[in-house]
Parts: C-alpha cells; sequence; structure tokens
C-alpha cells in the first residue's frame, strides 16, 4: 500500500503534472497522504525503518503546501486604494438572478463562469445601471460563457483577449489613480481528458500575466487544486500568490457532486494577485451550483 501512495506521487508529476490522472491524483492528495501514514505505522515491526522513509519522503514532498495554513504576514500600506471581486461557476446558471445580486452586493468585479447567455440581459437589468457586462466570451469547448461584470466608479480602460483557446480577456480597469488588470476565466477540467487544453489555459494566463504592468487579479474556476504540480509550477512561475495562501486560511473547498452540496471539499476555485495584496476572502455556498463562490478583498499596494 505504502509502494501504492509512492506511485501515485510520482505519476503527479508525470508530462511536469499535466496530465488527467496526475491532476485527480492531486485533488486525493489528502487522502493518499493519510493511506501511506497509516501504511508506515501498521504494522510497526515489519520492515519499520523502509516505511517510515518512505512516507517521510512522501510528506517531505508536500512541504511547500504548507505556505497555505501560514499567514504571509505583509502589511497593507494605511490607504491603499482597495477592491473587491467575487467569482462563481454557475453551473450552466444554477443561481437565480436576485442570488448573484446578493452575491454581487459591495463587489466591484463579478466573474461568472459556465454562464447561460440567454440569461445575461436579465441579469443586467437585476444588476442596475451601476454595473456593466465589461466583457463576455463564449467556450466553445463546453457550450458556456465566460462573464465579467464591472460596477463603478470602476471602469475598463483596455481590453486584451487571453492567447489561444483560452475564454476570457485582461481587462485594465481604473478607478480615479488605482489601476488594475482583472482576469476572469475557467480553466477546462483536466480530469475529463482535457489536460491539454488545461495546460494551455495556464500558459496563457501565465504569459497575460507577465505581460501586464502593476497589480494583477486572477479569478474564475480553475479546475486545480493547488497540490496540482503544473498549478504550482505556474503559480511559481507567474508571481502569483493565492489568497488562502496569503491569508493562511488552508484549503476551503469549492465543489461538491451536487448543486448547493453540504460538502464540496475539492478547492479548485481561486482568486490570485500579484503586486496586490488580499485582505480578506470569504467562501459562500450557493443553492443552485456545485460550485462554491469566493469574495475577496484587494489591496492595490
Amino acid at each position: 500500500m505504502l509502494v501504492l501512495c509512492v506511485l501515485a506521487i510520482v505519476l503527479m508529476h508525470a508530462n511536469d503534472g499535466r496530465t488527467s490522472v496526475g491532476v485527480v491524483l492531486a485533488a486525493g492528495l489528502p487522502a493518499i497522504l493519510l493511506v501511506a501514514v497509516g501504511a508506515a505505522l501498521l504494522p510497526w515491526r515489519h520492515h519499520r525503518w523502509w516505511r517510515l522513509a518512505l512516507a517521510a519522503g512522501l510528506l517531505a514532498s508536500q512541504v511547500p503546501l504548507l505556505d497555505h495554513v501560514v499567514a504571509d504576514g505583509h502589511r497593507v500600506v494605511p490607504g491603499s486604494p482597495t477592491i473587491s471581486v467575487a467569482t462563481l461557476n454557475t453551473a450552466w446558471a444554477g443561481p437565480t438572478d436576485a442570488e448573484l445580486v446578493d452575491l454581487a452586493e459591495g463587489v466591484d468585479v463579478l466573474a461568472l463562469q459556465e454562464w447561460a447567455p440567454d440569461r445575461t440581459a436579465g441579469l443586467g437589468r437585476a444588476l442596475g445601471p451601476q454595473w456593466h457586462l465589461a466583457d463576455s466570451d463564449h467556450d466553445d469547448y463546453i457550450e458556456a460563457d465566460v462573464d465579467v461584470w464591472v460596477r463603478a466608479p470602476w471602469r475598463v480602460v483596455a481590453t486584451e483577449p487571453l492567447a489561444g483557446r483560452q475564454p476570457g480577456s485582461i481587462l485594465r480597469l481604473r478607478s480615479g489613480r488605482a489601476e488594475v488588470s482583472v482576469i476572469g476565466t475557467r480553466l477546462q477540467n483536466p480530469a475529463f481528458f482535457a489536460a491539454e487544453r488545461w495546460g494551455e489555459g495556464l500558459d496563457s494566463l501565465r504569459t497575460a500575466t507577465e505581460a501586464a504592468d502593476g497589480p494583477v487579479i486572477v479569478l474564475g474556476d480553475l479546475n486545480a487544486p493547488p497540490s496540482a504540480v503544473a498549478f504550482r509550477d505556474f503559480v511559481r512561475r507567474s508571481g502569483l500568490r493565492d489568497c488562502t495562501t496569503q491569508l493562511g486560511s488552508g484549503f476551503p473547498g469549492t465543489w461538491g457532486r451536487t448543486r448547493g452540496a453540504g460538502f464540496a471539499p475539492v478547492p479548485i476555485d481561486h482568486v490570485l494577485t500579484r503586486d496586490a495584496t488580499c485582505t480578506d476572502l470569504v467562501v459562500t455556498r450557493e443553492r443552485g451550483s456545485d460550485h462554491r463562490a469566493l469574495t475577496a478583498t484587494v489591496a492595490l499596494d
């Protein structure tokens, strides 16, 4: 059993982590490590040191993930401008307009994935005139939209589509003297044999982040558990930081098997920033979706 756990960790790294099997195993990492520890301790007298060495190696390989449970301690400069963002995979627009209006209460940017385009006009009326649809891109792979709404006084001063087949755009937002680049998107689900497109999406986001000046926020359903090897490499190379690592809030689950699920253990939705500090992150249950919503406050320091 312990050898199988070691093999699972090795498979996570195959093709630089860009395989369906690798990402699925990464999502199940807590269970793999739990089984490995159990196999190392029972029975205690059988090849004790070999088993302890293997288990120690497995645990040591995941030490970088401890960053998610220890806050950065970065201090925000007093008076820094802030922006509040919210993201939700709507599971083909399961939530009602009223529920989405509640989610948008007090935020400046609302990013929606797996959105039903026939609902757009109605949502615009429900949100009110202070909101405008800043970007809408059709995801041909799943036949749904990726939309980003922006609320005044923030306004879009520049828009650039993401490279390749990745839905979404780089939105340059401005309010007074504050500026920030915001990318709301959805990466394809690598568990359903779309690992290549998922990896291309990571590359597209990295290219966009590197090209952007100043603060950057990336948010949406990235279909990436923090333990996924390719995702960890993407975060390291792009300079982005997950809000959960900045706040030391652990691994809050955002996806469950059913709409409004009381148990949603898989952390695949994210808010990431560069040259900006996440000061608050709230995960809320949405009755109409199998995903949880993320609402983050970001200081543009």
